[in-house]
């Protein structure tokens, strides 16, 4: 069971993040209440709290003393999901120039929900003209290579020359999320984001 006192909105984005890890690693899966809800709010004193009851997973704690438990295979395998590795790409025109770039952040962590998988910047002059979507299909083989099913995709939730891309690419969204304060995207401005999901399937 988890009892917060943080914003409803900040505990559903967790929820979706974990929905959205479930098919790549092993994830706590929620219940409902009685109401067929995953979270609960109530008062007490005053204060408002956010409820969630979570099934008890099985298998055992990583004993890391234990080298049949945790040893170099291990690491590595979670490495992936618990650290980001960046691959960064720059995009010409046919001419040889250049018109953005575009990189592809490789892991699952709680600051790509909000930051997102693929980034890119075209430049200005070169808008319009279908390089961002173009770019971000070129990336797929190589997030496959690693392992990866789908991606994150974010962006400000008033860039809409953004969304149309991403709706192009097919992508879902997930919902807009309130920016938490610890993220950088927080620090410079940003307040909330569009979260899609792009399957690769």
């Amino acid at each position: 069971m988890r009892i917060s006192t943080r914003e409803y909105g900040y505990i559903s984005a967790e929820i979706d993040w974990m929905a959205f890890l479930k098919d790549i690693v092993k994830v706590p899966v929620l219940c409902r209440s009685n109401n067929d809800k995953l979270i609960e709010t109530f008062c007490d004193n005053g204060e408002s709290y956010v409820i969630c009851v979570f099934y008890e997973l099985s298998g055992v704690y990583w004993d890391k003393s234990n080298p049949s438990l945790w040893n170099e295979t291990v690491f590595y395998k979670w490495l992936r999901y618990g650290s980001v590795a960046r691959i960064a790409q720059t995009l010409f025109c046919k001419e040889g120039e250049r018109i953005g770039e575009i990189d592809l952040r490789i892991g699952y962590t709680d600051g790509l929900y909000y930051g997102g998988q693929i980034g890119y910047s075209i430049d200005e002059k070169y808008r319009g003209n279908g390089y961002a979507g173009r770019a971000c299909r070129l990336l797929l083989p190589v997030a496959k290579a690693h392992g990866m099913t789908k991606l994150l995709i974010t962006n400000n939730h008033e860039n809409t020359a953004s969304m149309r891309v991403y709706e192009r690419l097919g992508c879902r969204l997930v919902r807009v999320a309130r920016m938490p304060e610890w993220h950088d995207l927080y620090k410079e401005g940003r307040r909330f984001q569009n979260i899609f999901e792009w399957s690769m399937n």
